[in-house]
Parts: C-alpha cells; structure tokens; sequence
C-alpha cells in the first residue's frame, strides 16, 4: 500500500499547481483544443462574439467570448471528429461551421469572418476540413496513427507495435521499436495521457506483461495512436525515445457495439520444413452508450486471445535431430535409479501456449458548471510458455528435456481518474490520478535443480567429430524463485489560462513507484556434468548455489520504493494569428524512500558505496514555433529544441538492491577439480538435490573435505556485487527538429522534416574488480588478463576476492540525425495514404537492451579496445534507409483494399567467438566475458601464427584425420571471408564495432474486406469478412519477400547484435619466436545468411466483423 508520506506528499505538488497565480492556454495532454480569431470585413478583430462548440454524439456544450484582439480559445475538448462550431456577435450575421475534428494533443484554428447586418439572417453553415499536420500546436516530429488505419490496416497481432512501426523515424533494427536511435527502454506507453508502461522494465515492448508476450489494451478501445519523438510542450516528459499515446472510444448518445473473430494456421501460410505449426484467434467485442442521454456515458471492450504454436528448436522425430532417444532414456534411467528422480521429461516437441485477456471500461459523465469526469479501469493478463531448444547447425547445442520449461504469467490493473473544469476567462484545469498494479511470476513443472549434461553423442550426420550436444533438465536456472510485483501511483495537473496574447501553463506530474522483487537464481542449485558418467557417478565439474544473504532482514526480496516528482511551466505566446512560438521548462527529481544497505569492504576495495541512489535532479528547457507562412494553411514551418528527461528502467537499479553483498541473494561458484582447492563442486545425490550444499568442498592433495571449502556464509564468498555511480543521472537527451509541410491540390500534404537527437546523459557499465588493461596482442586487442598454462584464460582482478562489481555510470554523445520526405492524406473520398522516405545515421557509446547489469556489461556492445572508451562507434539501432507507404481505398461495392510496405536497410551485427569445449573460453580479451569480443579477419587463414582450425597439426589431440578436417575448416573459412563483404574489406584486422550488414528488407501486407452494410430502421448494421495477408509478394512468389539475417551461432538473441562464427577451442602456448595462437573450430555449412524464418513466408488470417 501507498505510504501517508506518498499521499501527504500527491497533495503539496498539488497544491503548488492549483494555488499558482499562472495559467496555460495549450491543449491538454489527454485532450485537444480550439483556437482561432474572429474578425469582421475590415480584418479587425471583434470583441464579444460567442463561439460555442457542440457535440450532438456526446452532448459536450462548451462556450466562451472572444478578446478584444479577436482571438478566442476552448481547451479540454474530447478527441472527435463530429463537432460544431457556432459564432454569434450583435450585428453580425451567425456562423456555423460543421464535421470539425479535435485530435488528442492538438490545437485545432478555426478562423472566423463575420459580416456586419442590420437584421437577425439566418445562419450560414460551412463544413471544417480535416488536418492532423496543419495545425498551429504542431511543433516537433510526431504521427497520428487514425481509427480508419487502425481499422483497415492489416495487422496480425492487434498490438500497438504492428501500427507503430509504420512511423518514418522509428528503426525496428532490433526487432523492437526505437525511435531516433534511442534505447527502447527509454520509450514511455500511456493510455489517454496516464502512464501505462512498465517502467521496470523487463520486457522489450515497454507493456506490462511482455515477458508473457501481454497486450495493453484490446484494439477495439483504441480511436487513435499518437507517437511522439520531439514534443517541445513541457507536459510531455518522462522519455527519451518514442511516447506512445493511446486514445480511447468512450461511449455516447448512440448505442454502438462490434463483435469480432479472426483465425489463422499453418495452413493459411507457406509449409516449410523448418516452420512450426501455429494457431491462433483473436476474440473481441465492444458495446457503448449513454445512461443518461448527454450527461453520462459508457463504453466496454474486452478480447481474447489463444495461441498455440511449438517452440523453436530440435526434437525427438525432427528433420535436424541430433540427439537420441536412447541418450534420453539413459538420463532418466541414472536419475530415477541413482536419485530417485523420476520427472527429467523428454525430448518431446513443446507446445507454447500464451492465452491473453484483456478488459477495457470507461465511464464519462458531463458535470454542471463546463466540468467532465472520465473513470476507466483496464485489466490484462497473459500466460506464455517459455522454451527452446538448440539446432543441429550450432557447434554444442543444448537439448532440454520438458522439466527445463517454465511459464511467464502477468496480471496488470490500472484505475484512472480525470476531472477536466473549463474555468470562466478561458482558463482550463486537467487533474489526473492514476493507480496501477502489474504483477509477474513464473511458474514450473518440476521443483529439482537445473542439470547441464556435456557430453551428448551427436547422431546428425552433419555434426563434426569433435562436436557434442548438451542435455539440460530440472527446474529453468532463473526460474527457481522469480517474481515482481509493482505499484504505481500517478498525480497529474495542469492549470492554463489566457493573459492577451500569451497562454501560460503550470502544472507537475508526480510518480509514485514501488516494487518488490525476488530473483532466487540458481536457489535450488545448477550442477554440470563433463558427460554421463559424471553424471552416474554423481562427479559434476561445476556447481552453482545461492541463499539469501545472512544479513539481508528481507531474505532476498529486493523492494524499491522511489518517487519522480516533476513540475514545470509554459508559455505559448501568439505573436500573430500566423505565428505561434512556446517556451517552456521542465524540473524532474528522483527521490528515493529506501536505499541498498552499505557494504564497507566494497567501497575500501572498489571505491563505490553500495548505498548509492541517484538523487540528481534534471532542467528540461524547450522551445519550438510554428508559422504559417503564407497564411492560408497552406504552407507551415515548425521546428524547435529542447531536452527530455527520460525514466531509467528500474530493473537497472534493482540489481544494487538486490546484489549489494549484503542483501538479496550471495551465490557461489565451485567449479574448481584440481586436487588442492576450496573451490571443489560437492557430491551429486539424491540429498543434495532435495537440500542443497551451501558451500564447495576442499580438496587437499586429493583428499575431499565435504562442506569444508568456501560457503555462501562464510568470509570467502566472493558474491558479485551490483553498484550505482553516486553522481549517476537519468538518461537524458537533447533533441532538435525543423519541419515544412505545404498541402498540395487534394488535401495532399507535403512535408519535409530533420530531426536530431544527442545524449547528454545515458547508461553505462564497468566491472570495477578488473584489474585493468594489461597489454595488447599482435593483433592490437587490448587484454584484461593472461594466456594459462593450459590454453586458457585468467582474467586480472583488483584486490576483494569478487569476478564481477558491475558499476552502472554515465556516458554521453550517442547521437541520431535524419531527414524524412512524406507525402500524406488524411481520410476523405474513400481513400487515406501516406508514402514516406527517411535516411538516418545513429552513432551511440553503448547499446543497452539487457536487464540484469552483468548482462548489460557484457552485451553493451562488443569490444577490441578498452572497456572504459565512451567513443561513438556505429549504433545497432542504425538504419540508414527506410520507406514506408500506406494505402486505403474504398471501392463503391463497399470493398476495403488496404495496402503497407516497408523496405529498410537490413540490421548491423558484429561477427564475435564462442566457447567450445576443452580450454577454448571464447573470452579473446581475457575480461571474464566471451561472445563479445569482435573477431580477427586474418590476411591468411592457413597461417598458424594467425590462426589455428580445430585438429591442425600442433594442435592437442592431432590425427591425420582430424588435420584433413581442419584444412576443409580453413578453406570453407577463407570462402566466407571472400563472400562477406564486410570481413573481406577487414583481412588483417579487427573488425569494427557493427560493420557488418544484413540484406535490405521488402515487405508487402496488404488486407481485403468486403462489407455487407445493412440499414435496420434508422441504424446501419454491418458485416465483414475480411483477410489480411503479410508478406503478399511470398504468396504470388515464393521466392520474392525472402528476409535473411544473421542469426546462426548468436547465443545472446536480440539482446545483442552478435553472430558467431568461430567457437574457440584452446589456445596454443607461445614457444620461442612462435607466438601465442587461438585454435577455433568454423563449420563448413555456416552461411552468413538465412532466410529460413517465418518472416520469409506469407502469413494469411481471417476475420469476421460485425459492427452495429
């Protein structure tokens, strides 16, 4: 529950808001507004004219007077496209102007001439065109995604992401969505203005409930999308990226209603071998209405979704087996005889089911005295099976039998308030409350520690002598005790009025956040077997174990409670009718209610205080215009710049939390079969599985002393220790943008558009226990450590005894730029498009997508030189080219064809080395981390002193066959050097930071429907039959809309841009003038491309709508 500190605290920001003697005149964040000048035939401005809005849907009924200058404006309107506008001065003949639009966070004008008349005439009517680009609010660079593209755009998933991704500036390179290179985490979700996101941060979407692939909101109770990148108005904050904000359906004087299904299956796509079979359908309905005719109303949506598809990987019975039965049953039969384990599982196909519900209400009510109350509640919940197993193309894959599987679960509440008041003299307040809740947890099939099995007979013809696979099995490692639980509380208000010319705003917007954490990885143990002896002999050759920390009072629960308090004021100042230009700051602060307990020995030994918390707070000034040039509407400049104060991901604060050395979870790794150590994994049996040991054995000369070694709660633990910079800053970044936008005959409209954003503050992470550089190789990669005597590597640590103090600091200068040409229409005679063309160059110092600070360090980015650089290199968020084009049409037989293409630059990737088995860490720069240093293109490949292939004479283990083998590695290596440019152009160096490439990307989707409308009495009822296809260029040809990436060997998945190529298996030692040399095992089948994914092939659903 909220403390009475957080409350008493909600109401002071309040207070400071509703007592200030400023006022603001601009749209509000979750409505639009309506400004304008009314004027008589000499062009001068009239005072007292009353302009009053209607909305016969909803029956809003807004007035106010115009000033002396003429000028007049409404804010706090509903977004809608059906309003009225009726002008009346004494003298003067009345207006009415009809089908004017308000969009979400817009300014609409609409200006006025009145004509002098001695008698009362009749009314003149005219009818408002629509512009969603035109208008004197715009400012910086943003999209409106409307509720005819959302309804007529073909989309597979009935996520925000499928629209969003058709915005120019946003770079889907990763797979997720980043807009202006900036990290995805920095994007801010909001549902009507209120803060709906999870600002944890888990997951890659930015919802509550992706790790359980959840939906915010069902599609039905969405009107609009409107993504903003640059957002010169101070109200928006809180994000660095991209804000997405939802605009809801609410009900009115009208019943209306939908029922909705779709299906698709493997059979309504391309069968390939190497494609799963899938089904899903969707579910969904709304209904909406008035209570109380014009004064209450309500709307209801709710869908369902049901997915079954199998996950990725081998099986028992699969093309690309590589593993047997027998080897299975063997498992089972020492687990079941040996330990008395009788649920391992098989090797059976899994299938993934993630079921998800989603339930919208909203209540309006039209108050006395010009005020409106909106209540809404959303619900959501998803289930996802997570599972996956290796393929025979990689080296050592893992193969999980079904006990290693787990399941994400999610259920998120939100309850929002507002209270929107027209105040006499134009003055406007908007009071918003928000309180969330999102809970998360995984659930398993089996209680058992996880088993990693080496070892595994390979039965894939294809595999290589010295390959093997790898047998997981038992509770999933990070699964063993994982939850999170997270309540939000949001106080918004914003106050503006008009003083003349000037529109003055002041208002703040406070965040209240708490979350409870508990990551019990690897609580039940994590043993490793060299092979199935070791495994009948209960002789593992690694063991891992964590406990909750003796001195931590919460037994391992990390609990966060944090505040984000923002306050900030404005000025839109009309200079003329024609030219508008605000200013504006933006103060946001930190403050936490509870800090990590202080670890003494890690700030004598690392210098940093493990009760760090960033308590820095943030200046955001902004400034942007608008100017319509040639005042018709016809031809608009707007530009600005500003800085925005973005959220760090708490997942990035929680590890200092939950890893200070003294609170959350202390693990200990004993991974050490030399014949003296304290580092001895102890004796598998059955009663280490149900209880696991606390601490290694000692070994000493051979002799084991059971429980004698280093212990969790003993001085030797050595746990990794989590830290946060005391000077650190929220990500920060400056962004600028210039616009023109000129409306072509046919309401086309042009525009012309840079945008440029620059970090002044961003996340970056060191290892403070790394003893730091100790020389470079021959080839210029600086090393962290030594060569062993063994062939591997030791990695160089400072004084404390600890592998890891992951210290998360500031970094700055990642920058962004692009131009973007658009050519758009808004919906009207039946057709609605846009086509649009970006070029964008993005450079950053890192790119974080990870959320633990061990991964985030060793995926950042990979790496030659030194870690501490904070130099740009090339982004993984770079995408140089991009089109998008989007039609709709509606035929007279009442068919919809609508049509989306995209084509952009393919994903930049890195080529990196693995660890294979014996000595060969992967770990080329000796840090402790593989899989993340960039690889060395060697000018000769059958160069010994440049490289080493697996079984070449020299290296251990040597036989004529196996150096026969190494010779076809070399030369099929050779190969794929010639044939991949990037490594071609790179022989005899290291290769650069991303400079290798994907292949361009082309996609056609395009959607049929046909309607049956129907007229019951005075209500149109209709019913559709729709069929959406992705990848239609598949479906005419099955080799067009092939695309290829490089995925083969990457272990880290989207987390990181890395493919690797070379798994390395030892090291020869230096001997004389010969030095040091890296052995590596390449397969020949390795392609530096596949298009063998399912967004090669077309994908095909069917739906069916009825709307009343």
């Amino acid at each position: 529950m909220l403390s009475l500190r957080t409350l008493v605290g909600a109401v002071a920001a309040l207070a400071l808001v509703v007592v200030s003697p400023a006022s603001v005149r601009a749209q509000g964040v979750t409505t639009g507004a309506l400004t304008g000048t009314i004027t008589d035939d000499a062009g001068q401005g009239v005072e007292g004219a009353q302009v009053q809005l209607r909305n016969a849907r909803t029956g809003l009924n807004i007035g106010t007077l115009s000033r002396a200058s003429g000028l007049y404006s409404i804010q706090g309107i509903s977004p809608d496209n059906d309003y009225t506008i009726v002008v009346r001065r004494i003298g003067y003949a009345p207006l009415t102007r009809t089908g004017v639009v308000i969009q979400l966070g817009q300014t609409r004008r609409e200006d006025f001439k009145l004509s002098r008349e001695a008698a009362v005439l009749s009314t003149v009517t005219v009818t408002a065109t629509t512009d969603p680009v035109i208008n004197a609010s715009k400012t910086g660079t943003s999209t409106t995604i409307s509720d005819s593209a959302l309804r007529r755009l073909p989309t597979l998933n009935r996520n925000f992401a499928d629209f969003v991704q058709l915005v120019p500036q946003v770079s889907t390179t990763t797979g997720f969505l980043s807009g202006g290179g900036v990290n995805l985490r920095q994007n801010s979700i909001q549902i009507d203005g209120a803060q709906s996101g999870d600002l944890f941060g888990l997951g890659t979407t930015g919802q509550p409930g992706a790790q359980a692939n959840g939906k915010s909101i069902p599609l039905d109770a969405v009107k609009e999308y409107q993504v903003l990148l640059s957002p010169f108005d101070v109200r928006q904050g809180n994000f660095g990226g991209l804000l997405i904000n939802a605009v809801t359906k609410s009900g009115t004087n009208e019943f209306t209603g939908t029922v909705y299904a779709d299906t698709r299956n493997q059979n309504l796509t391309r069968s390939q071998p190497y494609l799963n079979d899938r089904t899903q359908q969707h579910y969904s309905g709304s209904f909406g209405g008035p209570i109380v005719r014009d004064k209450l109303f309500f709307f209801v949506s709710g869908e369902l979704q049901r997915l079954r598809t199998p996950t990725s990987g081998s099986y028992i019975g699969a093309p690309d087996q590589f593993v047997s039965q027998g080897s299975i049953d063997q498992v089972n039969s020492i687990l079941s005889t040996k330990y008395g384990f009788t649920g391992a599982g098989g090797g059976e196909q899994i299938v993934n089911e993630n079921p998800n519900r989603n339930v919208f209400a909203r209540l309006d009510a039209n108050l006395p005295f010009n005020t409106r109350l909106v209540l809404r509640h959303n619900y959501a919940s998803a289930d996802n099976t997570s599972f996956g197993r290796g393929n025979a193309t990689q080296a050592n894959p893992n193969f999980g039998l079904s006990s290693n599987q787990y399941q994400f679960s999610n259920t998120t509440h939100s309850t929002v308030g507002e209270l929107l008041t027209n105040l006499p003299n134009g003055a406007y307040n908007e009071l918003l409350f928000n309180y969330g809740t999102i809970s998360d947890n995984r659930t398993v099939p089996v209680l058992f520690p996880q088993l990693t099995i080496r070892g595994i007979p390979r039965v894939d013809p294809g595999a290589l002598p010295t390959q093997t696979a790898n047998f997981v099995l038992g509770t999933e490692a990070s699964s063993q005790g994982n939850t999170l639980d997270q309540r939000t509380f949001e106080l918004t208000d914003n106050l503006t009025f008009p003083v003349g010319a000037h529109s003055f705003t002041v208002g703040t917007k406070n965040i209240f956040y708490k979350s409870i954490n508990l990551f019990a990885q690897n609580s039940r143990g994590n043993w490793t077997f060299a092979d199935l002896n070791g495994l009948n002999n209960g002789t593992p050759t690694a063991y891992t174990i964590s406990a909750p920390a003796p001195t931590d009072p919460y037994n391992g629960l990390a609990t966060i409670r944090a505040n984000t308090y923002g306050v900030y004021a404005q000025d839109a100042w009309t200079v003329s009718p024609t030219l508008t230009i605000t200013g504006g700051i933006r103060y946001d602060k930190p403050s936490f209610q509870n800090v990590p307990p202080e670890n003494d020995p890690v700030f004598q030994q690392y210098g940093r205080h493990t009760s760090s918390v960033p308590t820095r707070g943030q200046l955001s000034p902004r400034l942007g215009f608008n100017w319509d040039v040639t005042g018709d509407q016809r031809n608009q400049l707007r530009g600005g710049i500003g800085s925005f104060a973005g959220n760090v991901p708490f997942v990035y604060l929680s590890n200092a939390f939950g890893n200070s050395g003294l609170s959350g979870f202390s693990s200990i790794n004993c991974n050490n079969t030399s014949a003296t150590t304290n580092l001895a994994p102890p004796i598998f049996t059955a009663a280490a599985a149900a209880t696991p040991p606390l601490a290694c054995d000692l070994m000493t000369a051979g002799v084991r002393t059971v429980g004698g070694g280093a212990a969790i709660s003993g001085p030797a633990a050595t746990a990794n220790v989590a830290t946060i910079d005391p000077d650190f800053r929220y990500p920060k970044y400056l962004k600028a943008s210039l616009g023109f936008d000129h409306r072509f005959s046919g309401d086309v409209i042009g525009t012309l558009e840079g945008l440029y954003s620059r970090a002044q503050s961003n996340a970056f992470y060191q290892n403070l226990a790394l003893a730091g550089p100790q020389g470079t190789d021959r080839f210029g990669r600086v090393l962290y450590g030594t060569i062993t005597a063994t062939g591997g590597t030791a990695t160089l640590k400072v004084p404390g005894g600890r592998q890891q103090v992951i210290d998360v600091t500031n970094s700055s200068g990642d920058y962004t730029w692009s131009t973007t040409a658009q050519l758009q229409k808004s919906f009207s005679r039946n057709f609605e498009g846009s086509v649009a063309y970006t070029y964008q160059q993005s450079r950053d110092v890192v790119s974080v997508t990870s959320s633990t600070q061990g991964s985030n360090f060793r995926y950042q980015r990979d790496v030659s030189g030194n870690l501490l650089d904070k130099s740009v290199t090339r982004s993984k968020y770079d995408q140089p080219h991009r089109i998008v084009a989007i039609g709709t049409y509606r035929f007279p037989s009442l068919t919809d064809v609508s049509v989306i293409y995209t084509g952009n630059s393919g994903a930049p990737y890195d080529y990196v080395y693995g660890a294979g088995t014996g000595t060969g860490s992967g770990d080329l720069n000796a840090d402790g981390q593989s899989q993340n240093d960039l690889m060395y293109v060697p000018l000769n490949v059958n160069d010994p002193n440049e490289i080493l292939f697996t079984g070449a004479a020299g290296t251990p283990n040597s036989t004529a066959a196996s150096q026969a083998s190494a010779a076809a590695q070399a030369a099929a290596f050779d190969a794929f050097i010639n044939s991949t440019p990037c490594l071609a152009n790179a022989r005899g160096t290291i290769l650069t930071r991303n400079a290798c490439r994907n292949p361009w990307v082309n996609e056609f989707d395009v959607s049929v429907a046909q309607s049956l409308g129907h007229i019951a009495g005075t209500r149109l009822q209709n019913l559709q039959l729709r069929m959406d296809i992705i990848n239609f260029g598949n479906l005419l040809n099955r080799n067009w809309g092939r695309q290829a990436f490089s995925s083969q060997g990457s272990t880290c998945g989207q987390i990181c841009s890395a493919t690797v190529a070379l798994v390395q298996s030892g090291n020869r030692l230096a001997t004389g003038t010969t030095p040091t040399t890296g052995i590596f095992t390449f397969d020949p089948t390795f392609k530096a491309y596949s298009s063998d994914n399912v967004s090669s092939n077309y994908q095909m659903q069917l739906s069916l709508r009825y709307s009343f």
